[in-house]
């Protein structure tokens, strides 16, 4: 019974003082989760838009995404989602069902149309569209910025300090 006791004491520390500490990745959730906690919360939600073999997307998820000071203040300051550009999943936004309506056999080669809705910005007079790409909305889930394109921690940083309540 005391060798039980002297584990529990030495473990018990290790337990508390880790559940404080910073993660050391981003915490991903789900679109439909980080709704229901922006308007619990009153938080802001930040989606990042990515697609599968897209390289400025894996510069970003290791040159952006890997800092501490990145992973804590998207963390800390917003509901964080990451949603596949080109998902077949079915997203619903200012009462709209979005989908990627290709056939499945060549629909995740396309864009999703939430994704087109959001995402595209005009540059010299055309609609445009990027990968990667970061939205932000507030707990209302209006959107509220648009940072298209790879972004370097300290210029993701600077941009994302402008939205945190």
């Amino acid at each position: 019974m005391n060798k039980l006791v002297i584990i529990l004491l030495a473990i018990l520390p290790i337990i508390t003082f880790s559940q404080g500490l910073e993660k050391k990745e981003i915490a991903w959730i789900s679109l439909e989760k980080a709704k229901l906690l922006a308007k619990k919360h009153n938080q802001n939600i930040l989606i990042y838009f990515y697609k599968k073999n897209c390289p400025y997307c894996d510069k970003m998820k290791k040159e952006t995404f890997s800092k501490p000071n990145v992973i804590s203040t998207i963390n800390r300051y917003f509901l964080p989602v990451k949603i596949n550009s080109r998902s077949k999943d079915t997203i619903y936004y200012n009462n709209v069902a979005y989908s990627n309506q290709q056939p499945i056999d060549h629909g995740y080669t396309f864009r999703h149309d939430f994704y087109a809705e959001v995402a595209s910005f005009n540059r010299d007079g055309t609609t445009q569209s990027t990968t990667p790409t970061i939205a932000l909305f507030n707990s209302n889930f209006k959107k509220t910025a648009l940072f298209p394109g790879n972004k370097p921690a300290e210029l993701l940083l600077r941009l994302l300090k402008k939205h945190i309540k």
